[in-house]
């Protein structure tokens, strides 16, 4: 059969539309993180972006819900069946390091260390070398009632802990010793309490698992959470959920996340929210507030970490987070945003949380969720079992040392 020029360009170009389809797909990345419908459907949207940029790249997304996602995590990884991308706690970063499941990405690294909150990665870098990018960022923030705030003539937000206080007292209501409505609470929240402890600038654990916060500033900053309840009465830990009492306006001021605006907002769409940064030790003191974040990985046995790194890249880069904040809540990483124009005017009450990331440190434990426990434990041996500050303290700190013990040397 002869072939005319024009049968021969068809059929070099049925070939080659044959090729790029069989190619289409032949990278694949395995992606993984815990589960939210927000967080989902951006990174859904992220990856078939990726892929649009990416000719020949499929990027194959699977969510976990938190409860589980650990315990399918950790087997996957040791049967090599794990994911090329994954999300880890920043504080579990290093171990998981040092047992080679994850690798340096194949990022600028001086670059990295400019561009991303400091507060962000001390988890994710060793030696300079970053072995992820943060992502899920939260920070401590002071909610508080502006309907409330206007009802007693309170005019200034408090700036201070003696503020706070005073504060707090002007807006509880107590009558027959029936507590009507509280003042301020922290809801014996881990990172509300370790907040509040950093404050006075205490250390907390070393390389080691030694507890340092077992000095008077630690417990200053201890008994004044246990105050809030034990002493100010200005929180009452039978009132029931801090967040349905601020919700219905029976709570005047609350520790809590900077995400919490989107749920207030969700249930209560009226509710008149006021945020500002924790108040601080003294005058003139820092904001020092604890910061919880994820990180986004790389599996040691991908078969392309250059591929894995440019998709991690991509999900934290300045015009990713500005989405992300928009549409889930949670705050970026990236110093670029923290006085971004259009993240303000999308939503002026961000002000105060992009502000609360300069003073933030990172969560100062390894294991986060058996220490928020720890820390809940302590607060509740005195209000509830009626033990003594030093004594509830002292427990505290033998606590950190065991929790150190059984989970991060134990682990994996």
């Amino acid at each position: 059969m002869k072939l005319t020029k024009r049968s021969f360009l068809l059929v070099i170009t049925l070939i080659a539309v044959f090729a790029l389809n069989s190619l289409a797909f032949a990278e694949t990345l395995v992606h993984w993180q815990h589960h939210s419908p927000a967080r989902n459907e951006m990174v859904e949207k992220f990856a078939r972006e990726f892929e649009a940029l990416n000719p020949g790249v499929k990027i194959e997304f699977e969510s976990i819900p938190l409860s589980d996602y650990y315990t399918k995590l950790l087997p996957a990884i040791a049967a090599g069946s794990g994911p090329d991308v994954f999300q880890l706690r920043a504080g579990d970063v290093p171990r998981y390091r040092n047992y080679g499941v994850i690798q340096e990405l194949k990022i600028d690294h001086a670059q990295a260390l400019e561009d991303f909150v400091p507060g962000s990665y001390g988890y994710l870098i060793e030696n300079e070398k970053f072995y992820g990018l943060p992502t899920d960022v939260q920070t401590i923030v002071l909610f508080y009632n502006t309907e409330i705030f206007e009802e007693l003539g309170i005019t200034e937000v408090p700036t201070t802990w003696d503020e706070l206080i005073e504060t707090a007292l002007l807006i509880k209501d107590v009558e027959d010793g029936v507590m009507y409505r509280m003042g301020l609470a922290h809801g014996n929240y881990g990172p509300a309490i370790l907040t509040l402890m950093a404050q006075t600038g205490t250390e907390f654990q070393d390389a080691k698992g030694k507890t340092l916060f077992n000095n008077p500033q630690g417990k200053e900053g201890f008994k004044f959470a246990v105050d809030w309840i034990t002493e100010y009465g200005v929180e009452d830990p039978n009132f029931g959920s801090r967040w349905t009492a601020f919700r219905e306006g029976e709570l005047g001021m609350v520790f809590a996340h900077p995400a919490m605006l989107g749920s207030f907002r969700n249930s209560h769409p009226d509710l008149p929210i006021g945020i500002a940064e924790v108040p601080a030790y003294t005058e003139g003191g820092t904001r020092t507030n604890i910061m919880t974040n994820w990180a986004y990985v790389t599996s040691s046995g991908t078969k392309n970490a250059d591929l894995a790194s440019r998709w991690i890249e991509f999900l934290t880069s300045k015009e990713a987070q500005r989405k992300w904040t928009i549409e889930t809540g949670e705050l970026p990483s990236r110093i670029a945003l923290i006085e971004d124009p259009e993240l303000l005017e999308h939503e002026p009450l961000l002000a105060a949380p992009l502000a609360s990331l300069e003073s933030a440190i990172p969560y100062p434990f390894e294991a986060l969720s058996q220490m928020d426990k720890a820390v809940r434990d302590a607060i509740s041996k005195v209000i509830i079992a009626g033990e003594t500050v030093d004594q509830a303290f002292d427990w505290l700190g033998k606590e950190a040392e065991k929790v150190y013990k059984e989970v991060i040397l134990d682990e994996l």
